[in-house]
């Protein structure tokens, strides 16, 4: 599996408190970048109304119940579809986001598979090839947020986000069991930073987690203070 390295000492808005000690479900890291839909224009920062927030990036855990297997499959993720609602200024330069729609696809590529083509994050997304590479998978997973914000900052490049999930279908599906299939009882929270490791065209590097149960209240917190909620 590939890891990011975050680094820096910020003060950001992130996601924090005690649903971070419930049950982890998935843990991911990739990039995220947002598009005003015109070619070759990046549209974050600012967010404008109707700007769609996506990204790519792989999972590099996943917890019981469900079941996995890093010999056999690499796994990755796809964001799409989510519809920026505009930024809102919260003081202190930080802004947040609101946005419509969206889902996330968690997709297993088999190494032994015919078809299988090593994730490529490529530059300037979204490049048809480099995204079909982490969506070439079967779907393990595929949910549809209820609701999706993020929080930013484009001076300190910092910020959080926070999303409700609930899965619909795939594979997996059926491990989930009928506790982790309740439509309030998901939330998919993490960071992002926006530095000079980032490839051409995305906008964010991004360390998530997928957690059972979880209206997460937002709160001001140092960049190594996050870093420890990851151990």
């Amino acid at each position: 599996m590939k890891k990011l390295w975050v680094t820096g000492v910020l003060v950001l808005a992130c996601v924090a408190g005690s649903a971070w000690a419930q049950s982890d479900v998935m843990d991911t890291i990739g990039y995220l970048f947002e598009s005003d839909n015109d070619p070759g224009v990046v549209g974050f920062p600012p967010s404008n109304v109707g700007d769609v927030l996506a990204g790519v990036g792989y999972v590099d855990n996943i917890s019981a119940p469900l079941t996995w297997s890093t010999t056999d499959y690499e796994y990755t993720w796809v964001i799409g579809g989510l519809v920026s609602g505009g930024a809102q200024a919260l003081g202190n330069g930080s802004y947040r986001i609101y946005y419509t729609g969206g889902s996330i696809d968690i997709l297993a590529q088999a190494y032994v598979s015919a078809g299988y083509t090593m994730p490529d994050y490529g530059v300037a997304p979204p490049d048809p090839l480099a995204m079909a590479t982490f969506s070439d998978g079967d779907v393990y997973l595929h949910g549809a947020f209820t609701n999706f914000s993020l929080t930013y900052n484009p001076t300190t490049g910092v910020g959080s986000y926070v999303g409700t999930l609930v899965f619909e279908l795939g594979s997996h599906f059926t491990e989930l069991g009928q506790e982790l299939q309740n439509p309030n009882g998901l939330t998919l929270a993490g960071t992002v930073l926006n530095d000079a490791t980032i490839p051409d065209g995305y906008d964010m590097e991004t360390d998530g987690h997928i957690y059972y149960d979880g209206t997460i209240p937002t709160e001001l917190q140092s960049w190594g203070e996050v870093k420890n909620l990851y151990r």
